[in-house]
């Protein structure tokens, strides 16, 4: 199951480079995040970034942020219980940057999040996960299913 959610995340997010901003904040963690990701495209991130950098994804510009999403979507679907999974829900439902994500795209994050809500240490009756669940479907247009 996790691997087709991987294959989705394939297949709707190309790889590319962010040539402009990366992080348009100076401070040491943007500057971390800056030199991590630069030149990379988001299957060359390991897991271990999303991980290390779980609450960083507001940091991020438009362009990166839909560029290296799936760094942390990935490392969600590979540790449904580590830090990453448990904040990219969080970061989906409140604010996210919504700017230029096609409809494959949306599809393939709320996989994620389904995914992870299902296989977590809670399971998928956790009223937690659900309403996780419920916000990231309503923030991004989808009704639960």
């Amino acid at each position: 199951m996790s691997s087709q959610v991987i294959d989705q995340l394939q297949a709707a997010f190309p790889q590319r480079r962010v040539v402009d901003v990366i992080t348009p904040h100076e401070c040491d963690e943007c500057a971390a995040i800056r030199s991590a990701l630069a030149g990379r495209t988001w299957s060359e991130v390991p897991s271990s970034f999303a991980e290390e950098y779980c609450g960083s994804l507001p940091l991020l510009s438009p362009d990166a942020y839909n560029a290296y999403l799936p760094v942390w979507l990935r490392a969600a679907v590979e540790n449904p219980d580590g830090d990453a999974a448990a904040m990219v829900p969080i970061n989906l439902a409140d604010e996210p940057i919504k700017e230029a994500f096609t409809p494959e795209q949306v599809d393939a994050l709320i996989a994620v999040v389904e995914y992870v809500a299902t296989h977590n240490v809670f399971g998928s009756d956790d009223p937690i996960n659900l309403e996780k669940l419920a916000k990231v479907q309503s923030e991004w247009g989808r009704r639960a299913v």
